[in-house]
C-alpha cells in the first residue's frame, strides 16, 4: 500500500518543523525540565494542518524520547482513557532516555464530560511521572476550563501561503511530479493554511497525472474547514488507485456507514457500462457483509478494512476513468427528509431525546442511529420496530417515525 505522504514527509528533526519556533521552544523546555514545572501538562492549540502533533514526533526524535499516543476523540471515557495510559505514565522506556504522553484531539471529548473522560485526562496528569501533551484545535469552550486549568496553553500559528507552497514542491521534486504555477496557487487557497489538507489534495491529485494542470483540481471542488461528501465522492469515482479513492474521505466529518449511502446512490450516477455498475455494487456488498461482521463481534479495529472495500472495490470496478462531469445526488431519503420541514424538527426532537440515553453527541445520534432506523424501518417495519424499541422509544414515536418514513 502506497505510504500517505503527510506521513513521509512528517519532519522528523526539530529544524524541519515549519514556521513554530515559538511553540516548539516551548514545547521542548517543558520536556528538558519536566518535573521541575509549574503545570503537568501542555495543552497545544491551533488550526488544523499546523503541525501541533508532527511537531511532538520530532522533537521527541531528537530529544531520544518515545512517544505514547491515544486519540481523545476515540477514548472519550475514564475507562478507556485509564486502560490506555494508566502504565504508560509509571513505567520506564527500555530503550529511550524518556517518554512523552500525547493525548490526540481533546475537542472530541466535548459533550462527554458525564463519562468521564475530562476528569480521567486530569487525573492521569497529575500523577505521570512523564510530561504529557495535548492537543486541540479550539480549547476554550468552558467544558475544557478544568482542563485548561491544570496546562499551559501553546499556540501553534496558521501557516502562510508561502511556507505551505514551500513544502509542496520539495514534496513534488521528491515524488517526480510537476505542477503548474496556477495549479499550484489555487491548490493552496483552497487549503487555507492546512498544510496536511494541502498535501493530501496533492497526492490524490499525483494519482491521476504525473503533471498536475489548473483543470485538474476541478475534481477537488472548492475546499471548505470539512471537506465536502460531493468532494469526496468526485475524489474517488475518478481514483485508479487504492490510495486515490481512500484518501479524499481522511476529512469527511461523517461515519462510514452513512457515506455507504451516498456511494451506494451514486454508483449508476457515474458509472455507464453496466458490467462496471455490477462490480461497484459487488464490492459495496462485500463490504457491507464485512461492516456486519464488525458490528457484530465489535471489533472496530477493523473498520479501515471496511472502508476500503467500499471505496476502492467501488473505484477500481470501472475499466477506465470517467473524464465527465458528474453532478452526485444525497440519498434520496435524506434528500426528502431534508425538504420535509415537519418531518425534520421532529427527527430533531427525538435525536435530543435519544441522545441523553446513548450518551453520544446528537449529530452523531442523528448519523447513526435515526438514519440506520429509517433504513430500517423502511426496508423491513418489523425489524425497525424492534430497533426502535431498543433504543427506548415508546409507541407514539415509533408509529409517528413509521408514518414519516412512509412519506420519505
Amino acid at each position: 500500500m502506497v505510504e500517505p505522504w503527510i506521513k513521509k514527509y512528517a519532519p522528523k528533526h526539530i529544524n524541519e518543523i515549519i514556521n513554530q519556533a515559538e511553540a516548539v521552544g516551548k514545547i521542548k523546555s517543558f520536556i528538558e525540565k519536566y518535573p521541575n514545572v509549574d503545570k503537568k501538562a501542555l495543552l497545544l492549540y491551533g488550526p488544523p494542518g499546523v503541525g501541533k502533533t508532527s511537531s511532538i514526533y520530532a522533537i521527541a526524535n531528537d530529544l531520544n524520547y518515545e512517544v505514547v499516543e491515544i486519540n481523545a476523540s476515540d477514548n472519550r471515557n475514564a475507562r478507556a482513557i485509564h486502560v490506555k495510559l494508566g502504565e504508560a505514565i509509571k513505567g520506564k522506556p527500555f530503550f529511550k532516555k524518556g517518554r512523552i504522553i500525547l493525548v490526540d484531539e481533546v475537542d472530541g471529548l466535548a459533550g462527554f464530560q458525564d463519562r468521564g473522560g475530562i476528569g480521567a485526562l486530569i487525573k492521569i496528569i497529575e500523577e505521570s511521572r512523564w510530561p504529557i501533551i495535548l492537543t486541540a484545535n479550539d480549547p476554550w469552550d468552558l467544558k475544557f476550563k478544568k482542563l485548561r486549568d491544570v496546562c499551559n496553553v501553546v499556540e501553534f500559528k496558521k501557516l502562510s501561503n508561502t511556507d505551505i507552497i514551500r513544502q509542496l514542491r520539495r514534496i513534488c521534486a521528491s515524488e517526480k511530479i510537476t505542477i503548474d504555477d496556477n495549479a499550484l496557487s489555487a491548490l493552496v487557497e483552497r487549503s487555507s493554511g492546512d498544510l496536511r489538507s494541502a498535501i493530501n489534495d496533492l497526492q490524490a491529485l499525483a494519482t491521476m497525472s504525473n503533471h498536475i494542470t489548473l483543470k485538474d483540481l476541478e475534481v477537488l471542488g472548492y475546499r471548505e474547514r470539512e471537506i465536502t461528501i460531493f468532494r469526496a465522492l468526485g475524489q474517488m469515482f475518478k481514483a485508479t488507485t487504492i490510495m486515490g479513492s481512500t484518501l479524499p474521505f481522511a476529512d469527511v466529518d461523517m461515519d462510514p456507514e452513512e457515506i455507504k449511502a451516498w456511494v451506494e446512490e451514486n454508483i449508476s450516477n457515474e458509472y455507464e457500462n453496466i458490467k462496471e455498475i455490477y462490480e461497484a455494487y459487488n464490492w459495496l456488498s462485500l463490504a457491507v457483509i464485512f461492516y456486519g461482521r464488525i458490528y457484530k463481534r465489535q471489533y472496530w479495529d477493523l473498520l479501515r478494512y471496511f472502508t476500503t472495500l467500499m471505496y476502492a472495490g467501488v473505484a477500481l470496478a470501472k475499466e477506465k476513468k470517467y473524464n465527465k462531469f458528474t453532478k452526485y445526488r444525497m440519498p434520496q431519503y435524506v434528500k426528502r427528509l431534508a425538504q420535509n420541514k415537519e418531518i425534520r424538527e421532529k427527527i430533531e426532537e427525538l435525536s435530543k431525546n435519544l441522545q441523553k440515553k446513548v450518551h453520544t453527541s446528537k449529530k452523531r445520534v442523528r448519523e447513526v442511529y435515526i438514519n440506520t432506523l429509517i433504513v430500517l424501518m423502511k426496508n423491513n417495519e418489523k425489524i425497525g420496530r424492534k430497533y426502535a424499541e431498543i433504543l427506548g422509544f415508546n409507541e407514539n414515536e415509533i408509529s409517528y417515525i413509521k408514518a414519516a418514513v412512509e412519506k420519505l
